[in-house]
């Protein structure tokens, strides 16, 4: 069926994701721990009866992408759902992302006839694992091995049934984490945001009729197909292909790894091939295949431009492969907590080989450095144990007319900064600076986005934990387009007892400071566009 009235089509569209922006709010504002409420590391969505993304919150491309296949996988799992279920799942082998990526899902009920799923997806800064060192996204030595060391992992289950928690499943997920109550509190917050989101829609179909309510979301998807379609069948109709490296697996840094994608437009379909890849590897850069998926579709979405909405009308004109058993689609249980690094490099190639398909729209590399502190330690002040994780943003690449953007957390990431103060606030740390690096932008006509540096001084007695940064080898650096020139690299420092900078080995990221010892990251550069010249034309800065 599809909706008579094309103007009450376009109220829904406007009212789901009203909806799923209510969400995301309610999420951040109730959310316990800074990893959600200030770094923003979670997504919120609403999937049609047939579990297609109809809307979600455009906050982390990473997350919301997979969302489709989590469902897919809890559905296969736990067959149809009723009003009041409530699915939890994490397993990146089930169509999650990684463990600390802990998705919801609720079934939506209007009129007797199933709407769709209202879904949230939040990064957990504690799961659990083999040590405190093993969570976050952050590799390193004697970094994980396999998904078992990775922390606690939830194949699809009702964590609702009918209303009813399931009192032992919350008990297992709070004895397999260090720090319950930032957890409890979390998961509580997505469960909020889930009822939340289930109320606005049935009151969506109270208003409109649930009928139209489904009859739009067909209609929405369907249009975005064809739009979408029609705009690749302009494309040419060529193959080309690029290639990429990551500076190590995480763990042996000793040989990069390659990311290698070929691309070619045909019948109105994207296809991207991942033959060319480095295999799976023992280290932590794998990439689940639903990962992998969200990657391509946010390559293809920005290179559509707006008038194409993001939902699955798009998404359903990719058509990928990669061999079982390599990097982008590893076989369980090979560890993946680190993916984020490997699906920016994949992003970056992606963004590379359609810039060759469409010159007029080629634009410099962003920054995949993704430079991430972790670490755990006693506050003086509360003696409670507590873990900071941060990451800090480096240079977008430039494009014509238009210098990089400075300090941003690029491609499928794209998570807030934590501000000094809440660091400060909350755990026993001092930032001494926090600022953006001249010169670490890619030389150009438009000069790549510059690069933030932070440093963090210890207030507490020791601490212990990891901290490491892609892109640290200048070959790896972010390339320019047209003549413009590389971003600068990464780079992770400590000083000890006052003393000077040491650079931390890519292989030695594990690292134990005491009181007074200061950590400084520095993020890569973006890539400048056109050869340099007299005409200098960037944003006032």
């Amino acid at each position: 069926m599809r909706v008579a009235d094309v103007a009450v089509r376009e109220l829904l569209w406007n009212g789901l994701g009203t909806v799923v922006e209510e969400m995301s709010l309610l999420l951040q504002r109730s959310s316990f721990s800074p990893m959600i409420r200030e770094m923003l590391d979670f997504s919120c969505g609403f999937l049609d009866a047939r579990g297609r993304l109809v809307a979600d919150s455009n906050l982390i491309p990473a997350q919301a992408g997979t969302l489709e296949y989590a469902l897919a996988g809890a559905l296969a799992r736990t067959g149809a759902l009723a009003e009041g279920d409530v699915v939890v799942t994490n397993d990146p082998y089930s169509g999650a992302t990684h463990l600390p990526d802990v998705e919801l899902f609720t079934p939506v009920f209007a009129e007797g006839r199933l709407l769709g799923y209202v879904a949230t997806v939040a990064h957990h800064v504690d799961i659990g694992g083999v040590s405190p060192r093993n969570r976050g996204t952050v590799p390193g030595h004697r970094s994980t091995r396999d998904l078992f060391e990775e922390g606690l992992q939830l194949p699809p289950v009702k964590l609702y049934e009918r209303g009813l928690r399931n009192e032992a499943l919350w008990q297992v997920l709070l004895r397999n984490v260090r720090d319950p109550g930032s957890v409890e509190g979390d998961v509580t917050a997505q469960l909020s945001a889930c009822r939340r989101g289930a109320e606005r829609i049935q009151e969506l179909a109270a208003r409109y009729g649930a009928e139209t309510v489904a009859a739009a979301a067909d209609d929405l998807i369907d249009d975005t197909a064809a739009r979408a379609s029609a705009l690749l069948d302009r494309w040419p109709d060529r193959e080309v292909s690029a290639v990429g490296h990551l500076d190590g697996d995480g763990l042996d840094y000793s040989t990069p790894l390659t990311v290698r994608a070929t691309v070619a437009v045909r019948g109105g379909r994207l296809h991207v091939d991942l033959r060319g890849s480095s295999e799976q590897t023992t280290g932590t850069f794998n990439v689940p295949w639903s990962s992998t998926c969200a990657a391509l579709g946010y390559a293809l979405r920005c290179f559509l431009g707006t008038e194409v909405r993001q939902n699955h009308g798009y998404m359903q004109l990719i058509e990928a492969s990669a061999p079982l058993g390599s990097l982008f689609n590893p076989r369980r249980p090979a560890a993946v907590v680190s993916r984020h690094m490997a699906v920016q490099v994949l992003t970056d190639v992606l963004f590379r080989a359609i810039g060759e398909l469409l010159p007029d729209r080629a634009v410099a590399a962003s920054h995949v450095s993704f430079p991430t502190l972790l670490m755990r330690a006693d506050d003086p002040r509360t003696g409670a144990q507590k873990t900071l994780m941060d990451t800090v943003g480096g240079g977008g690449g430039a494009r014509r007319g238009l210098a990089g953007d400075d300090g941003i957390d690029s491609y499928t990431s794209n998570c807030a900064i934590v501000s000094a103060e809440v660091i400060e606030l909350e755990y026993p740390w001092r930032v001494r600076a926090c600022e953006l690096v001249d010169s670490t932008g890619g030389d150009g006509r438009w000069r790549g986005g510059r690069a933030v540096r932070r440093e963090y001084e210890l207030l507490a007695d020791s601490a212990s934990g990891r901290v490491a940064s892609e892109q640290r080898l200048p070959a790896h650096a972010a390339q320019g387009v047209g003549g413009g020139g590389p971003g600068a690299p990464a780079s992770v420092a400590v000083s000890r007892g006052g003393g000077g900078w040491e650079t931390l080995a890519m292989e030695a990221s594990s690292i134990t400071v005491s009181r007074g010892d200061a950590i400084r990251v520095t993020a890569a550069g973006g890539g400048g566009y056109g050869a340099p010249g007299p005409v200098r034309l960037e944003r006032d800065r």
